[in-house]
């Protein structure tokens, strides 16, 4: 009996060890990936109206340019 005890030594991980790791994971990973998605959507969105106001804004400047044309200046 004594000889199998010592012949038993096992090193390494079981293949359920494993698996609950892995699980872990890619609850994690899906996790980060929701995230991520979601802060790319609003940075996408935050873009946009920038972009519209800028236009506004151009366009302000181009009609005020246009009147100062108007009275000769």
């Amino acid at each position: 009996m004594r000889r199998l005890s010592k012949m038993y030594n096992p090193k390494g991980f079981t293949l359920v060890e494993i698996i609950l790791v892995v699980a872990v994971i890619l609850i994690l990973a899906a996790s980060v990936f929701t995230g991520v998605t979601d802060w790319i959507n609003r940075a996408r969105i935050a873009n946009e109206q920038v972009i519209v106001q800028s236009s506004y804004v151009e366009q302000q400047i181009n009609d005020s340019e246009a009147k100062l044309a108007n009275y000769g200046f």
